[in-house]
């Protein structure tokens, strides 16, 4: 039954990241973003039909063909947040696409593929087996809650981010500002 019904959407979840759609969505949004197509995740794919060439997605100031436009909606995640692609052929659009003055969510993402690098690297296991959380934090120095024998660090309020890392079912802890990315045991 769950076969047949994988069949009626056209692709399982775990194969999800394999669609044709999908893999024009993770594109766009890697461009987008400035960020490696490997640390987005595919979270669903979807067909869908939009009323005009816009798929769903206008633009301010853009006039569109009033056409029905078949296509897919695909949900991926980077840097802890979702975003959504809406894919027609050739053409993929970022639908909540960072606006100006959000360089701060592309930072974000960024940061965390730093950390996702660094652990592969350290593990020495593709990048793409190691999975990311975010979320936001305050240290109350510039240690990042991480300080190292014998070094100062400046006594302010330090805003940033735990990155949770898990790969081969262990789990690592990174910390950040907005500048850069340190392992941290603690």
């Amino acid at each position: 039954m769950l076969t047949l019904f994988a069949l009626v959407l056209g692709a399982t979840v775990s194969d999800a990241s394999k669609d044709p759609a999908a893999q024009l969505a993770r594109k766009t949004l890697a461009a987008e973003l400035g960020i490696a197509e490997s640390s987005i995740r595919v979270r669903s794919v979807a067909a869908a039909e939009w009323p005009d060439a816009s798929l769903g997605c206008p633009r301010k100031g853009m006039q569109y063909a009033q056409v029905i436009t078949h296509g897919h909606r695909v949900a991926l995640e980077a840097g802890g947040r979702v975003y959504h692609v809406h894919v027609s052929g050739r053409e993929a659009v970022v639908c909540d696409a960072p606006k100006e003055g959000s360089e701060h969510l592309v930072a974000v993402a960024r940061l965390s593929e730093l950390a996702r690098r660094d652990l592969a690297g350290r593990l020495k296991v593709p990048v793409e087996k190691v999975k990311t959380t975010l979320r936001p934090h305050t240290w109350p120095d510039a240690s990042l809650g991480c300080p190292q024998p014998g070094m100062s660090y400046a006594q302010m309020e330090t805003k940033g981010f735990v990155i949770e890392l898990e790969a081969g079912g262990k789990k690592y802890r990174y910390h950040s500002d907005m500048q850069r990315v340190v392992p941290c045991d603690q």
